[in-house]
């Protein structure tokens, strides 16, 4: 699954920013078969870039902190992995930038290491450790840095014509859960979700907390490998008052210094 996984669109959390590729190790069907596009919204991935792989992407939310009555608010990140997730243990390095206005005034950085746990023939799981908010500039310094571990796996569905990856992530935070509906207020709790390939372009992921629901698609742009979009929503319900419109765009290349 490996050599075709890192070709697939994976949807990886990381503070504000959503978009990632992903990883892998060699699917059941045959190697010419085409995979749907498969997309993890609102949760964190074990999942972690290849070695020499990068990206680079932007996100809008609206309202900003999901409060209502608050306008729109934007961020950037970049990163690039490191290392064999197989074999040994594989590093993400990531450039969270939170402040826009003027762009870079804000943001800090973030950490995952991986390893996968499990490489079967129909399925793959990835455990990952991972730390946001880390050199924090700006109004970043503000908070505290956030950690999470993460366990994901990768399966797949067949269809007659197209293969359907099915992943799965489930996963404890320390800043997972809202405390108070309307409060920006968080503590350590359990997240997970799950996402699947629809289409050859297309995926839909749903995941949540203990009191909080996110729903969301990724598209894979046709003719543009590496271009990614994906838009969801944050506690779909309105159970926390903290309902939110995310949209995300990102752009990976692979093999940048070397694979």
């Amino acid at each position: 699954m490996w050599e075709r996984l890192k070709n697939l669109g994976v949807i990886a959390a990381a503070s504000a920013m959503t978009l990632g590729v992903a990883s892998g190790a060699a699917i059941a069907a045959g190697p010419d078969a085409e995979s749907a596009n498969v997309t993890m919204f609102g949760a964190d991935s074990a999942f972690i870039l290849p070695n020499g792989n990068m990206y680079v992407s932007g996100s809008l939310s609206d309202p900003r902190g999901g409060v209502a009555g608050n306008d729109m608010d934007g961020s950037l990140a970049f990163g690039a992995g490191f290392g064999n997730p197989i074999d040994a243990v594989g590093v993400q390095v990531d450039v969270n930038i939170t402040g826009t206005d003027p762009l870079g005034d804000s943001g800090g950085l973030g950490l995952k290491l991986g390893r996968a746990v499990s490489l079967q023939p129909n399925h793959v799981v990835f455990a990952s450790v991972g730390a946001s908010n880390l050199a924090p500039w700006g109004d970043a310094k503000q908070g505290d840095t956030r950690w999470n571990v993460t366990l994901s796996g990768l399966t797949q569905l067949e269809g007659p014509t197209l293969i359907h990856p099915l992943m799965w992530t489930v996963g404890y935070g320390s800043d997972a859960v809202l405390v108070t509906p309307g409060s920006s207020s968080t503590e350590e709790g359990f997240f997970a979700g799950v996402g699947i390939g629809v289409t050859k372009y297309l995926g839909v992921a749903i995941s949540g907390t203990e009191n909080q629901l996110n729903a969301g698609i990724g598209v894979k742009v046709p003719g543009v490998d590496g271009l990614n979009v994906s838009l969801g929503v944050n506690d779909i319900t309105d159970n926390m008052e903290r309902k939110q419109n995310i949209l995300s765009v990102s752009y990976s290349i692979n093999n940048v210094f070397g694979g």
